[in-house]
Formats: C-alpha cells, structure tokens, sequence
C-alpha cells in the first residue's frame, strides 16, 4: 500500500532583521513547514508572493524600503489572496489599528514560543481554508440566484429590495444594484404605498407564505407573486423572498380556452336542441299518421315508436338545459319518462303506481341514450301486459350504482307475471328484442329475469361504457 504524500505548507516569512529571519526559518522548518525564502523588504515580499505563492507569509511590520509591512500585507491579500499573520515587537495601538485594516489572519509578538507560532499559523490557515470554502459556497450561491429564470428578490420589513438576482433586473431593464434600496411597490406597482393584497404584507402580518394572481396596470402585464417569510434567530419575521413570474401568455391562453369552450359549449347546446326538435317533428308525424290508421294492431305500432321516439328526444331535452353537458342526472330523466308513459297509456294513476328509487346517478350522453331506451321499453311492457281488465298494482324503477363503476338496474313489477312458456332472449317481440340488444350490444351489460313474484328484470352495466 502506497504512503499517502502530504504537501508541506510553504511559508514566506519577511523580517528585516537576517539573524532573527533564519532563525524564524529554521524554527518553521523544525515545525515541520518549508521555507522558500526570507526577505526583508515590503517590495520584495510582494515580488516573492507573485513568484511562489506561498501558503501563508509571515510578516514584520517595520522593514526596510518605501513599504512597510502593513502595506505590503494589504497588496499580498487583495492581490494574491494569501493568508497574512505579523510577526512583531510593536503592540502600541496606532500600530495594531493600522494592521487590523488589512484584515491579518493572526499576530504574533516577539519574543514568542514555538507553540505560540505554531498554533498562531495552523489557526491562520485553517481560518483561511474556512474563508475559501464561505467564499466558494457564496460565489455558488450567487450563481445559482442569478440563474433562475423567474424573478428572485429579497425584501425587509419595510418593503425595501435587499437583493435581486438578474432576471429581476433585466425584467425591468436595469442592473440589480441600482434597484436595491428601494421599495417593491414603487418598482412593481409604480405606487407610493403597498396593496392591500400585497403578498409581502400578507407574510409580515401572518407569519406564512403568501401567493397572489393578479393583472398590474403600471406594467400591462398579468403577475403570480409567491413570497415565503425569512425568521431571525428568534423566529420573527424580518423580510421575504418573492418569486414573480409573467403569467400573461398563460392568462390569454386561459381566456382563449375559456371563450373557444364557451363556443363549443353552445353549439353542442344547439345540437342538442335540433335533434330534440327534429325528433319532436318524427314522433308528430308518428301520431298524424296514426290518427288516419284503422288497424289497432298498427296504431299501437306507431305509439310504441312515439314514446321511443320521445325517451331519446326528452334525453336531448336534459342535456340542452342541463349546466353539466357530459353528464345528466338520470333521477330527474327517468321521473318525467315515467310520467309521459302514464299519460301516453292513459293510466289511471289511482290503480297504477310507477315508484321510482333512484339516487346519485349521473350518465353521458352515449350511456343514457340506450339506458332511457331500456327503461321505456320495459315500463311499457308492465304498462301493457301485467295488469289485465283494469287490475290494479305497482311498477318500481331502482337504480344504484354498485361495485367497480358498475350501475345496477331493477324494473319490476307486481302484476299477473311473465308467460313461463316464453324466453325473453328468444322472443318475437321487437321490444323485447330490443331491450336485448340495447343491454348487450350498446350497454356491455348484463341482464337477468326473475319470475318469483310478479316480473323483475335486473340489469348491470358499466357507468361510463
């Protein structure tokens, strides 16, 4: 296994004095640090920096030459960034102010002890390792902030921009350090005071995130503002952060839809309405015909398909007035069927009762067309046949949705009973035959007859097809 190599912290020390310069420079060697060089003046100190770039210089304050040590530490650093600790007999305080302008990272005072140098130059480098990393995180930090394509700013509590990152300035046309300082409302909204629903007002007063839409005159332009609260320490709220986005092209593609549905929504309104007046014109015509027929068998013919005719016209009826075009309630449906039943078969309401039980059942339009087909035909075939010479009894219209999406069906009645002798899949009866087909082919369904009291049919289908 190879020995891991560690580098050796190289330091320039700067002493005017050569006896105590290679004497410092062979302590630092002990101590286990390389030494390039030992200068005694400002100029070359700041030549050997730029040559060598050591880690970490250690500098006497008075040198020989025009520069004296605090200037030349304060080219070193904002030059070179490199880590400057002094090294010096003077600790009056014109001397020590003046060395704290440049920002040392450590002072040592002569005479001192290997230790004292040693932990003076590992803490001068660990601070300097510690500086990098806040500077490199910042400069990320800032990288990230000024990529966002949304506008980014910082407020305070008195709604005064603290930062914006460039998306925010160039949406406005300046650069981000001329906008800071001033209020968002004056840039924003062009005002001299903030909207009552302004979302930073809203964070300041109820301490949690605060989103608004709205349409700004001063820009002509529809904003989203979202702002989130920054706490202090202490958890009080001293400023936002807002997230603004231009949702103009988004507000007019949402008028456009709205207007084109809207469109849409009237003509389907329109169909709805001629077919229903064209089917009004069919059973009409139905009825004119069959008021000049002389055959009873016939006449019944043509009423059977009248009030087919009206079960697909009254569903065009529901839909056209309806607020919900994909869906009609069936319970409203079925009642107004069942009632224009009674009045086509000239029920006498006080011998026949048609009770209906249905609730929560809404259907589109391709599900209710045939579902009001079955259900007219099968009303009709108790109205006909299960009460003979004027027998008195009940019809019942159950609907309910059941399990997975599916809708059970159940007409029955309490009349004399279907013939036992006759298979109602297998019959002659065209309505019969359609009931089948409408179950089977239209529905997907299911359909079963019970004969043990009365006539029962149950059916099952799927509530959307």
């Amino acid at each position: 296994m190879e020995a891991e190599i560690i580098e050796k912290i190289n330091i320039l020390v700067v002493e005017d004095e050569s006896i105590v310069g290679k004497d410092i420079q062979k302590t630092l060697q002990n101590l286990g640090y390389d030494v390039a060089c030992v200068v005694s003046s400002g100029e070359a100190a700041i030549q050997k920096a730029k040559e060598n770039r050591p880690d970490l210089v250690l500098m006497d304050i008075v040198l020989k030459g025009k520069i004296d040590g605090i200037e030349a530490a304060e080219h070193i650093r904002s030059h070179f960034n490199i880590p400057v600790v002094y090294l010096t007999a003077y600790t009056d305080d014109k001397t020590l102010e003046g060395a704290k302008i440049t920002e040392p990272f450590g002072y040592v005072v002569k005479p001192f002890e290997d230790r004292e140098l040693k932990t003076a130059i590992e803490m001068a480098l660990y601070k300097a390792k510690m500086n990098e990393k806040i500077k490199q995180a910042a400069k990320e930090w800032e990288t990230t902030f000024n990529s966002i394509c949304d506008l980014v700013s910082i407020h305070d509590k008195d709604f005064k921009l603290v930062k914006v990152n460039k998306a925010f300035a160039y949406f406005f046309k300046t650069k981000p350090e001329e906008l800071v300082g001033k209020t968002c409302y004056e840039i924003v909204h062009g005002t001299k005071e903030p909207y009552s629903s302004c979302p930073h007002k809203q964070v300041l007063e109820m301490k949690k995130p605060s989103t608004a839409e709205f349409f700004e005159p001063h820009l002509g332009l529809y904003l989203e503002i979202s702002a989130s609260p920054i706490f202090d320490d202490k958890g009080q709220v001293i400023g936002s952060v807002h997230i603004t986005k231009d949702i103009t092209q988004r507000k007019k593609t949402e008028e456009q839809i709205e207007k084109s549905l809207k469109e849409k929504e009237m003509l389907l309104r329109e169909v709805h309405h001629r077919v229903k007046n064209n089917m009004q014109v069919i059973s009409s015509l139905l009825r004119l015909q069959s008021g000049v027929l002389e055959d009873p068998k016939v006449t019944t013919i043509f009423k059977e398909c009248q009030d087919r005719v009206r079960s697909m016209s009254l569903i065009h009826e529901k839909f056209y007035r309806s607020k919900d075009l994909l869906n009609i309630d069936f319970a409203e449906y079925i009642k107004e069927l069942t009632d224009g039943l009674i009045r086509s078969y000239g029920i006498d309401a006080s011998k026949i009762a048609i009770k209906t039980d249905v609730k929560g059942i809404s259907l589109v339009i391709n599900i209710a067309i045939p579902c009001g087909l079955l259900v007219n035909e099968l009303i009709s075939n108790s109205l006909k046949h299960a009460f003979p010479k004027g027998k008195s009894g009940e019809v019942k219209v159950s609907m309910r949705p059941a399990e997975k999406g599916w809708v059970e069906l159940i007409i029955s009645d309490n009349g004399v009973g279907f013939p036992k002798e006759l298979d109602f899949r297998k019959t002659k009866s065209l309505g019969l035959q359609l009931v089948n087909t409408l179950v089977k082919d239209q529905l997907g369904g299911e359909i079963e007859l019970d004969r043990s009291a009365g006539t029962k049919f149950k059916i099952k289908f799927k509530q959307n097809g």
